[in-house]
C-alpha cells in the first residue's frame, strides 16, 4: 500500500526500534519532512542517524511537495506537506498524529493512520502478541506520545480482543 509519511511517526517508530513495521508500505516522505528529521538530529543524533539510514537501506522515496495553500496554517511545516504530497501523489493514506493534521487529511480525502495504529496492524497480521502492544505503547508514551486518557484506556481494552 502507498502511504505519506509526516516526521512524528517516523520519529517515534524510530525511538522504540520499530521501523520494520513500516515494511508492509510504500513508502514516501516530503523534503520537509526530511528537513525536520534531520533537525531532529540537534536533540536526538543516535536516534537520527538511525532513521536516516533507515531511509536509505530502504529506499525511501524523499519528493518536493508544493504545500496546498488551502490546508489550516495551524498546522506544522511538515504535515501541511506530506498531506500535499498525498494530494499531488494519488496517495489515498497518510500516516500522521496530530489531531488537526488528521482532520484536515480526512477533509480532503485521505484517510490518516497514526503510529500506533501501525503497532495495532502488527497485533492484528499476529506479528506481535496483545502484551508486546501494550508494551510498545507504553513505550512510546514514555518517549513522548501524546494521546489522551480516555483514548489510550479504551485502546489498552480492546488490545485484549485481538
Amino acid at each position: 500500500m502507498k502511504i505519506v509519511s509526516n516526521t512524528s511517526p517516523l520519529v517515534f517508530l524510530t525511538k522504540i526500534n520499530r521501523l520494520d513495521f513500516l515494511k508492509g508500505y510504500k513508502l514516501t516522505i516530503p523534503g520537509q519532512v526530511f528537513e525536520e528529521i534531520i533537525e531532529w538530529e540537534k536533540i536526538d543524533s543516535e536516534s537520527c542517524l538511525n532513521l536516516k539510514e533507515w531511509i536509505s537501506k530502504n529506499k525511501i522515496a524523499v519528493k518536493k511537495a508544493d504545500v496546498t495553500s488551502n490546508l489550516p496554517q495551524s498546522l506544522g511545516k511538515g504535515e501541511k506537506a506530506a498531506i500535499s504530497l498525498a494530494l499531488k501523489e494519488g496517495i489515498k493514506v497518510i500516516l500522521i498524529d496530530e489531531k488537526k493534521a488528521r482532520v484536515a487529511a480526512k477533509s480532503s480525502g485521505i484517510i490518516p493512520i497514526g503510529t500506533i495504529a501501525v503497532v495495532k496492524q502488527q497485533l492484528i497480521e499476529k506479528k506481535i502478541t496483545a502484551k508486546e502492544c501494550r508494551q510498545l505503547v507504553l513505550e512510546l508514551i514514555k518517549k513522548g506520545y501524546r494521546i489522551k486518557e480516555e483514548l489510550l484506556a479504551e485502546f489498552l481494552q480492546n488490545i485484549e480482543k485481538e
